[in-house]
């Protein structure tokens, strides 16, 4: 291969591209993975402010349960989706697992369906259910 004096080769630029393509996968995984965690936040917060003002009012209102279970799974047409309260403590188990990646649209953990991918589930994570997107 030809290089001229001072510049990159193919491979050199190969090379940095792939390495800042790892670069922007961690950074993206960091941050998918925060945003369960401020989701959580969010509704905390919502729910007491709710309760809160209903004190102030003097109403006697009863607010529904905004509570996500630790961990679900959601059967989709190709792929198997992950969500719940714990999908962030529990990212590296189902990346390497299920070999999962952070589905942004979804807002949920997703693998490729296969066949008995629930008995895996089951015994990577004993108490995971099955619930609706």
């Amino acid at each position: 291969m030809e290089e001229i004096e001072g510049s990159y080769t193919i491979r050199d630029v190969g090379k940095e591209l792939s390495d800042i393509k790892k670069r922007i996968e961690i950074i993206e995984n960091n941050l998918n993975g925060k945003m369960d965690s401020l989701i959580d936040l969010l509704k905390d917060i919502t729910t007491t402010n709710l309760r809160n003002t209903n004190m102030t009012t003097g109403e006697n209102v009863s607010l529904p349960e905004i509570s996500d279970p630790d961990l679900y799974y959601v059967i989709g047409e190709e792929f198997i989706f992950i969500k719940g309260k714990k999908t962030y403590q529990n990212r590296d188990k189902i990346k390497t697992s299920f070999n999962g990646l952070w589905n942004k649209e979804k807002s949920a953990w997703a693998f490729k369906k296969y066949e008995n991918f629930e008995e895996k589930l089951s015994e990577v994570f004993p108490d995971i259910t099955e619930g609706q997107m």
